[in-house]
């Protein structure tokens, strides 16, 4: 039999794991290709791809019309990019901090919601081992809305016995390195307080110990000295714009 007789049952393409469709995007002058369905997972870029203006046009779809992306450097791309093509997402992804936060940052610009979790989560891991500053960690809290992240690394900053740096402050700006000098100086009257209320003779003294343990100043718990700043308490109040 002809094998030009052979009935051949047509094939049908996987909606998922065929084709190759990519958008080439310009960051920081260079070009990246990102593939259209890993694309769509993401809102910002349904969003895009649905729009009229891109259906119809030739941008995106070679190197000589790519989708311009201001406002994001290169080391952010790259580092987003690698994120995404992990292919095993289940796993600690094996990035530096600063990679995984440019890559963060981009994730929750555009709506990336999994890949936002996933790095969350091994990122959490990374602060738990403490291996992080606790500026960066308000800067990448406040960047990427990770409120979590946010009072205990203040915390640190108030609760450490060296006073924040030169180059601490001008991170932090004025209202926050205000802010956190009111936290301390409260937690110092506090302490002060509290010290002042022990007399040494009613300490050695049963009767009276006792009756002191029971007057002794409160000292009110850090955490709830930072809720009550507000420049403090939400990711939502933008950090200084960086010095050129």
């Amino acid at each position: 039999m002809s094998k030009d007789n052979i009935k051949r049952t047509p094939l049908s393409r996987h909606p998922r794991h065929y084709g190759s469709e990519h958008l080439t995007f310009a960051v920081d002058g260079y070009l990246f290709q990102l593939q259209v369905r890993r694309l769509k997972e993401s809102k910002y870029f349904q969003d895009m791809l649905g729009s009229e203006h891109l259906g119809g046009s030739v941008e995106g779809r070679s190197d000589e019309h790519p989708i311009a992306l201001g406002s994001i450097t290169s080391f952010e791309m790259e580092s987003f990019v690698d994120v995404l093509d992990a292919r095993v997402f289940d796993k600690e992804v094996k990035r530096e901090w600063k990679q995984l936060a440019a890559a963060l940052h981009l994730a929750t610009m555009w709506e990336f919601e999994d890949v936002r979790a996933r790095l969350i989560k091994d990122m959490s891991q990374i602060i738990n081992n403490g291996g992080v500053d606790p500026l960066d960690r308000v800067e990448v809290s406040i960047q990427c809305r990770v409120s979590n992240w946010l009072h205990p690394a203040y915390q640190e900053l108030c609760d450490r016995a060296e006073g924040v740096t030169t180059v601490e402050a001008k991170r932090l700006g004025m209202d926050r390195l205000a802010a956190i000098y009111r936290v301390r100086d409260r937690r110092h009257a506090n302490n002060a307080a509290q010290n002042s209320s022990r007399c040494s003779y009613c300490s050695r003294n049963s009767f009276y110990g006792s009756y002191n343990n029971v007057v002794q100043t409160v000292q009110t718990p850090t955490l709830d000295l930072i809720k009550a700043e507000d420049v403090l308490s939400s990711v939502e109040v933008p950090l200084p714009c960086p010095s050129v």
